[in-house]
């Protein structure tokens, strides 16, 4: 069989006889498959999260047994085949993988991007490969998060990921009100900008908003949205080690190793940390520069480090200086620089431009979060000695390698990557290996903060590295870097094997190993998916000043605020609590005044702020400590009790007061 990739006059008949080929099934038949499909694809979403309860565009839909669209996509399968003798579409595809797996081409010119030698991939070739390792890539993300498909309404903790929640329903809340307001967030009134006290997440709130307006509870979402960066992370990897090796098997190591990179699972409550996969297709436009130094070639690599920035601050920062390392050796030669630079010079407008509207507002805030001081910055600088160590809960390395981890530098990357990426830096090596091998000391030595070299340098002459206070995190830009290599030594090593199968055996072998050494223990906690039935009280009433209480029994505790911040997502009055990178003075004296509460100082502090009401719970407190609290402030004539929730058990009561 030939396919043709021109257009012909004489090609013109050939092409409309194929397409009413006796082989493929009618229009219709193709329609049930995809609807087929679809009810599939429900039944399992069902069966993971629990179904859906709620309204789409006014309608009620209610969709909470899997048996029915199972059972739906069966008959209809069923009926279909009756019909049309043709294979069905699951088969087809099935048969297609296999095709494609023995076809395609394997080359050894792994030095050169888009080498004019390569074997192009025939046509039906382009729509399996990303199919197939969609599905692939999903299947194991699944099995490395695990039970996190069978707990899509549970976190890891009540802190990080209840201000996850709160961060994106906050975008979906105000942006449709009042979006030149979106960083007056509603947390430590009376402060503005409080959203720029930590990473607004920009981008993941605007793809998340639309789900939100749709219905979906935010817990499930914000779950969803962590699961989907291991596969996102992958396939933006899979692609640009795809495009430099021409080798499946080195790219899906490669996405491997980028998406189950131990550092991402550090960092699991953190979903502005995991949203990586902007990383590698910045690169991949990097990489068409040096090959064509077109404009939209730089405008487009300028895109995807806008993208970052707006997914993370940290990684925006990080890679921008990271790829401007990588840049300076891949463009080595005066024609080279030459040629690339305006195209990366008008990338950066490009970026910067974009980047404005993110700009402003932490640039506003400036004057109450200030510059990140030395010494929180030395205390997040990782020791070489951390990239031995690794989380408590890594299955493998966890009991022998914990003790070399440190906050936030559990840093091991695992054995199989490093060994890979010395193969792909062993002589003889290319300009391009070379550029990575530059890149990843780079991110090494930056990665030790004040312990390092450059660290220090960018601290003091690039202005937003002063704005960050956690060095360690560029160790993310390590990973990037051997998963690069990595593809790099696979691609090297299949290269020595005759046969394609063996060469797909190896990968597997290879990715198989990562996965091991990547695999940690996820244990959750139950989320409540409706807030305590006190809030009722708030539904309907205008905007409202609130304080909740207890606070938090010092500094180290400033985290168990994110439990209201989450039940604020189904009430949206304005709290002096809150919770963020950062913490304004202003709520450090609340938090000292409140726990005093309700005495004159704090009484008198609570009327200088403005606060109209005063949430109770009972459960935070203790029952003892409640019952105090409750007596005293009976004997108080400004305080007057205007709602009561006895729980769901004993110890669960909530009381909100009206201070007057």
């Amino acid at each position: 069989m030939t396919f043709s990739f021109g257009r012909n006059v004489r090609d013109a008949p050939t092409m409309r006889r194929k397409s009413s080929d006796p082989t493929l099934p009618p229009a219709w038949a193709r329609v049930a498959d995809a609807l087929t499909l679809v009810l599939l694809g429900v039944a399992a979403a069902i069966v993971s999260c629990g179904g859906y309860h709620g309204r789409i565009a006014g309608i009620r839909v209610s969709v909470l047994d899997p048996w029915r669209p199972a059972m739906a996509a069966v008959i209809l399968l069923a009926m279909r085949h009756t019909v049309a003798r043709q294979n069905p579409l699951p088969v087809r595809l099935w048969r297609a993988l296999l095709g494609a797996v023995a076809r395609i081409p394997v080359t050894n010119d792994i030095d050169e991007f888009g080498a004019p030698g390569a074997s192009a991939p025939q046509a039906w070739h382009a729509w399996v490969r990303p199919a197939v390792m969609f599905f692939t890539f999903w299947a194991l993300t699944l099995i490395m998060t695990y039970p996190q498909v069978r707990s899509m309404f549970s976190v890891p903790n009540e802190g990080d990921p209840y201000f996850t929640v709160w961060r994106l329903s906050w975008f979906a809340h105000q942006l449709p009100r009042d979006p030149l307001h979106l960083f007056d967030a509603n947390i430590f009134y009376p402060e503005r900008f409080t959203l720029a006290f930590s990473d607004a997440m920009l981008l993941p709130g605007l793809i998340a908003a639309p789900f939100l307006w749709l219905g979906m509870h935010q817990v499930f979402l914000s779950n969803l949205a962590v699961v989907a960066t291991f596969v996102l992370a992958a396939m933006a990897m899979f692609t640009l080690v795809r495009a430099l090796t021409r080798s499946d098997g080195a790219a899906c190591v490669s996405g491997v190793i980028f998406a189950f990179y131990p550092f991402r699972f550090e960092h699991y409550t953190h979903l502005e940390l995991l949203m990586t996969l902007w990383m590698p297709l910045a690169l991949l436009g990097l990489h068409r520069v040096m090959v064509r130094p077109l404009w939209r070639r730089g405008a487009i690599t300028g895109v995807m480090v806008a993208a970052q920035a707006l997914c993370s601050l940290y990684f925006g920062v990080f890679l921008a200086t990271w790829l401007a390392v990588v840049w300076g050796v891949l463009a080595t030669g005066s024609k080279r620089v030459r040629a690339t630079l305006k195209p990366m010079a008008l990338g950066a407008v490009v970026a910067g431009v974009l980047l404005l509207p993110l700009a402003l507002p932490y640039l506003a805030s400036r004057g109450v979060v200030g510059d990140r001081d030395v010494s929180s910055v030395e205390f997040y600088s990782a020791h070489p000695v951390n990239y031995l160590g690794t989380v408590e809960t890594s299955v493998v390395y966890g009991h022998p390698l914990a003790r070399f981890g440190g906050p936030e530098a559990a840093l091991f990357p695992g054995l199989t990557a490093v060994v890979l990426a010395a193969v792909a830096l062993w002589p003889p090596f290319s300009l391009v290996r070379l550029a990575y091998g530059v890149g990843l000391l780079f991110a090494f030595d930056a990665s030790l903060g004040v312990n390092g070299i450059t660290y220090p340098l960018l601290y003091y002459a690039v202005f937003p590295f002063r704005g960050l206070r956690v060095a360690a995190r560029f160790s993310m830009l390590v990973g990037l870097s051997l998963s690069v290599l990595a593809g790099f030594g696979v691609a090297r090593i299949t290269g020595w094997l005759r046969r394609p199968s063996s060469r797909y055996v190896l990968a597997a072998g290879v990715a198989a190993l990562v996965l091991m050494e990547s695999r940690v223990a996820l244990t959750f906690v139950a989320a409540p998916r409706i807030p305590p039935q006190i809030y009722e009280f708030f539904k309907g009433r205008p905007a409202a000043i609130i304080a909740e209480l207890p606070v938090p029994d010092s500094e180290g505790t400033f985290w168990k605020d994110a439990r209201y911040l989450y039940f604020s997502t189904f009430h949206w009055m304005t709290l002096v609590n809150g919770n963020s990178g950062f913490f304004p003075s202003s709520y450090h004296r609340f938090v000292r005044e409140a726990r005093a509460f309700p005495d004159d100082r704090s009484v008198m502090m609570f009327r200088e702020r403005g606060i109209e009401f005063v949430v109770l719970h009972e459960d935070r407190f203790g029952t003892t400590r409640y019952d105090e609290i409750i007596a005293a402030m009976a004997r108080r004539q400004e305080l007057r009790e205007v709602a009561r929730d006895p729980g769901l058990r004993r110890g669960d009561e909530a009381r909100i007061y009206q201070l007057r």
